[in-house]
C-alpha cells in the first residue's frame, strides 16, 4: 500500500484511446434534419418533373400550325387547316390520305380575315362574324392571311395575328400612351 501526502495531486484518469471520439446529440439531430430537408426538396423537384401539364389552347394551335407547314413544305402540296368545332380537333391534311388531328383543349378556335370587317357588340366584347372555315399552308413556307381568336376554358379570349409569308406570330405592337 502506497501512502500518499495529504495534498498530493490525484492520479489522472486514464485518457480515452486516439480516434474513439463519439459525436453529440445535438450534432446527430442537426445532421438529420438537413438530410430530412434535403430529401424534402428532392422529392418535391422530382413530383414537378413527372406531372404532366395540361396543353394550353395556344400550345396546340401553334403545334397545329408547325406540323401543317411542315407538312406542305414535304409533300410540296398545299395543306389545309380545319378546326372542328364538335369534336374540339385541329385537323390537317395534304389530301384525303394524310391527315393527322390533335385535340384542342380551348372551348372555341375561330379564323379569322386580317381585316376584321364585320364585328358585332355581344354582351360588352367585341366579336368577329367573318369566320374562314380552313387556312391553307403553301409549299413554299406561307400561309393565308389570318387571325387566330383562342377562347379558353375559363372563357378568356386572346386574339394571335400570324405573319402569312412565315406562318409565325407577329408581335403587336404597343398602343400609343
Amino acid at each position: 500500500m502506497t501512502l500518499l501526502p495529504v495534498n498530493a495531486p490525484e492520479p489522472a484518469a486514464p485518457a480515452p484511446p486516439a480516434g474513439r471520439r463519439a459525436f453529440t446529440l445535438l450534432e446527430i439531430l442537426l445532421v438529420i434534419g438537413l438530410l430530412g430537408l434535403a430529401s424534402l426538396l428532392l422529392v418535391n423537384s422530382a413530383s414537378d418533373l413527372f406531372r404532366s401539364r395540361e396543353p394550353r389552347p395556344d400550345d396546340v394551335f401553334w403545334l397545329a400550325v408547325s406540323a401543317a407547314r411542315q407538312l406542305a413544305l414535304e409533300s410540296n402540296r398545299t395543306v389545309t387547316l380545319r378546326y372542328d368545332q364538335e369534336k374540339r380537333t385541329l385537323a390537317w391534311a395534304a389530301g384525303p390520305d394524310n391527315g393527322q388531328a390533335r385535340a384542342f383543349p380551348g372551348r372555341l378556335l375561330e379564323f379569322l380575315p386580317v381585316a376584321g370587317a364585320g364585328t358585332v357588340l355581344i354582351g360588352g366584347q367585341l366579336a368577329e362574324t367573318d369566320g374562314l372555315p380552313f387556312i391553307r399552308f403553301y409549299p413554299d413556307g406561307g400561309c393565308d392571311a389570318f387571325r387566330a381568336q383562342l377562347t379558353d376554358a375559363t372563357g378568356r379570349r386572346s386574339v394571335l395575328a400570324i405573319d402569312p409569308w412565315t406562318c409565325a406570330p407577329m408581335l403587336a405592337a404597343d398602343p400609343p400612351k
